[in-house]
């Protein structure tokens, strides 16, 4: 007898709960159950794997004439017993003591059915050689398998589930409505309801909300215990409360198997299903902070029972098992943990006693690396070594705080922490960088390189933020302790921001003396030489020698270009934009000022790239181009109110009357309109405006269907991928948070049906082919640059 519940042949749980969100997904899945037989639905424990694979099955009933059917695999331990439970599900009769799957298969025949196998990870071979012979023998079955890992079966299509996209916890929360159409929010307001029928997303509750489901993820089995206790607390209480075994995630529901009952138990329920390489492997990785790549893995983490050589086959087999994930950079692959995992496994590590031995290789890992960067830093390569810079900001971090309490590690951390503090000040993060500076300096007290280093490092970012007094008396220290130390370049470098400080206070004797003895003392350094000779050009042309500071600018830049430098060529090139237009060569301006800016982009460097929107907004100016003048000065507005970084006062009379003077030609109305558009476009949109390279916008009754899918800053960040822009880069560019940017990576994936980079570039390359070209607008598109050519 055919069990028929709810109107559906078979025999599907009744949902209790409403389903949240998904949309995408859903539409994905049931597009892949359409054209492959086997579907198999592949993430964390608690992403929702079970739900989605549920939902599909329920909404496609209707194309399953012998009905739509639900095998729970995980109380299996064993092989032997899969058949049986699967024909015992399907309400066979037997007909001999045991089942095995070609008499399945056999009985099954030509039924046309859809056969959803949860949990295949407790039984993956046994799984994979029952679904291999249903393939291949009953010709309308499907199968949704939902596991850890792949079944590893021909035909098999791999759909990954990854958590609920969340808005980002570290910006303040401006919009209720915005907050309303994040899924992992929807899912907390709907199941706190449930037991909290009053309960509201609010003013005063939704950076709690937000902050709490960042923290768990934004995994839905957690986000639905946490929502549980609303009840009971309040949810910034439920966010005080959370320890780090995060055992308030706890139901004593009935309805729920005991490993769900807790998120604990739940990831726990994986570590066992592991290999004893690979656990071994989970709890050292979780010495690293936010993503890794490979390289600093097998580094790391190797020792018994972890040769280094199966260092890789086994991260490997924990992506495969979606403990570890993986994220497409242009240096190639990282590696992460969702922070719940890192948490469990983290307790591991302590349990074994290694932890202190695995930050050490930590330490020393990104120690060795800052320490030859160094070394090479001026030439070729700095876009790479920025770029790994930024992408291991985390790490570094976390190597510094090891390092400044361990003995032996002082002169390592000094390095760090001067490399995470020339990072901030190109993000505008002048501020933390001093921080970094400053803690690492406590731990030092012999005046040697390391402490010199700190020192003018920590003196520049000052400069930056406009604290002149703090910047002088940090690079005083940092010549006399790079005198005492013989470091002749790290003497000049503090010598020449010196001169830099005393430009700012309007000293221009006592500028010229500082940078005529950081030239002596730069001697043959190129790089020495390239920073004072910047400086010391911008000296002599205020001091009305125009010709005399131009000619030593230049000099900077055929120096740079000589030796392959672009991160002080940039510098070089804006100053030279800057006294070219105040002589009214305006094209020359602009020529300079826009490969500055494309150099800028190369780096991330939102400093420069706002210095470069003025100088564009004082040459649209002077072309009385007045709504493009408003609209970058718009650009650059946005930058400098999110960074930490002071404008040159010097310069502040050049923005003020370009201000003035859109005003009275546009009329304020205007002004301000065009002001606006600039401080709310993207970095990347803004870049594209300020270099000509903006992609024509098509209404969006013109897109097409898969392009109608995405929101505007969803193919913003295609176009940024598909030109091979890392996560991180991405948010730097549109000036987002990371998480956010993973979040829209993750829309858009769901929403195309995409599980990779390299389909989106496939993708958008075929759109600018074709009728929706110039829809998505991708940085450089149709120019060659500095930037493209470093990729």
């Amino acid at each position: 007898m055919v069990a028929v519940r709810g109107g559906v042949v078979g025999n599907l749980p009744a949902e209790l709960t409403s389903f949240v969100g998904r949309r995408a997904e859903l539409l994905n899945l049931k597009r892949a159950l359409s054209t492959k037989r086997l579907v198999t639905l592949r993430g964390a424990g608690g992403v929702g794997k079970t739900r989605l694979a549920l939902r599909t099955a329920a909404l496609s009933h209707r194309a399953f004439r012998d009905g739509v059917w639900f095998v729970d695999i995980s109380p299996l331990r064993d092989p032997e017993l899969l058949a049986p439970t699967v024909a015992t599900a399907l309400e066979l009769q037997e007909v001999r003591s045991g089942w095995d799957p070609a008499l399945l298969a056999d009985r099954l025949g030509d039924r046309e059915m859809l056969l959803v196998l949860d949990n295949c990870e407790s039984l993956s071979h046994a799984c994979a050689i029952l679904v291999d012979v249903l393939l291949k023998s009953c010709p309308r079955v499907r199968v949704i398998a939902t596991s850890r890992q792949p079944l590893d079966v021909a035909g098999e299509q791999l759909f990954e589930l990854r958590p609920l996209p969340m808005p980002a916890s570290e910006n303040a929360v401006t919009s209720l409505p915005d907050l309303r159409r994040s899924d992992a929010i929807t899912l907390f307001v709907d199941r706190a309801r449930t037991v909290d029928p009053d309960f509201e997303l609010s003013d005063g509750n939704a950076q709690a909300v937000v902050d709490l489901c960042c923290r768990l993820d934004g995994l839905p089995l957690a986000i639905e215990l946490a929502a549980a206790r609303v009840r009971h607390m309040s949810v910034r209480q439920i966010g005080e409360r959370l320890d780090e075994h995060y055992q308030l995630l706890y139901s004593d529901s009935r309805s729920l198997a005991p490993r769900q009952r807790s998120l604990w138990s739940l990831i726990g329920w994986s570590y066992e299903l592991c290999t004893e390489q690979e656990q071994a492997l989970w709890a050292r990785l979780t010495v690293f902070s936010g993503s890794f790549i490979a390289e600093a893995a097998e580094s790391v983490c190797a020792g018994d029972p972890l040769a280094q050589e199966v260092i890789l086959d086994t991260l490997a087999a924990l992506v495969d098992k979606s403990i570890v994930t993986t994220q497409k950079s242009r240096g190639g692959f990282r590696y992460r943990m969702l922070d719940t995992i890192r948490t469990f496994g983290h307790e591991r590590l302590v349990g074994t006693g290694a932890e202190d031995l695995l930050r050490r290789r930590h330490r020393d890992y990104y120690g060795g690396v800052i320490a030859e960067y160094y070394r090479t830093w001026f030439g070729p390569g700095q876009v790479e070594t920025i770029r790994w810079l930024t992408a291991e900001r985390d790490n570094l971090r976390k190597a510094i705080e090891f390092a400044l309490c361990e003995p032996g590690g002082v002169d390592l951390g000094a390095l760090l922490g001067a490399a995470v503090g020339g990072v901030s000040m190109r993000s505008g993060l002048a501020g933390e960088g001093r921080l970094w500076v400053e803690r690492a300096l406590a731990s030092l007290e012999t005046p040697r390189t390391e402490v010199a280093i700190l020192l003018w490092v920590g003196g520049w970012c000052a400069l930056q933020e406009g604290e002149l007094d703090t910047a002088q008396r940090m690079l005083d220290d940092a010549r006399s302790a790079a005198m005492q130390a013989g470091d002749r370049r790290s003497a000049s470098i503090a010598a020449s921001l010196t001169g830099s400080v005393l430009l700012q206070r309007g000293d221009l004797p006592g500028a010229m003396v500082a940078l005529t003895s950081a030239a002596e003392l730069a001697d043959d350094d190129p790089m020495g030489r390239v920073i004072v000779d910047t400086r010391l050009g911008v000296a002599y042309y205020r001091r009305g020698d125009i010709k005399r500071g131009i000619a030593l600018c230049e000099q900077a830049v055929a120096v740079c270009e000589a030796h392959g430098d672009l991160r002080h060529r940039s510098e070089a090139l804006w100053e030279l934009a800057t006294m070219f237009w105040e002589q009214g060569e305006i094209d020359r301006a602009d020529t300079a000022v826009r490969e500055a800016l494309r150099i800028h982009r190369s780096f991330d460097n939102l400093v420069g790239g706002a210095q470069c929107f003025e100088t564009l907004a004082w040459i649209a100016g002077r072309r009385h181009d007045y709504e493009r003048a408003a609209q970058l000065l718009g650009a650059a507005d946005s930058i400098w109110q999110a960074s930490d970084s002071q404008q040159i006062p010097q310069l502040a009379g050049h923005r003020e009357r370009l201000a003035q003077e859109c005003r009275m030609e546009l009329g304020e109305r205007k002004y301000r309109e065009a002001h606006c558009r600039g401080a709310r476009k993207s970095i990347t949109e803004n870049i594209g405006l300020a270099l000509d390279e903006t992609a024509a916008r098509v209404p969006d009754a013109d897109l097409t269907p898969e392009l109608a899918l995405l929101t505007q800053r969803e193919r913003d960040v295609a176009g940024l991928l598909a030109a091979g822009q890392s996560n991180k880069e991405i948010a730097a560019t549109l000036l987002i948070s990371r998480r956010t940017v993973e979040a829209h990576v993750e829309h858009i994936f769901s929403k195309l049906g995409f599980s990779s980079r390299a389909q989106v570039a496939a993708w958008i390359a075929k759109l600018r082919t074709g009728t929706s070209s110039g829809v998505i607008g991708v940085p450089g598109s149709g120019s060659v640059d500095s930037a493209a050519s470093d990729r």
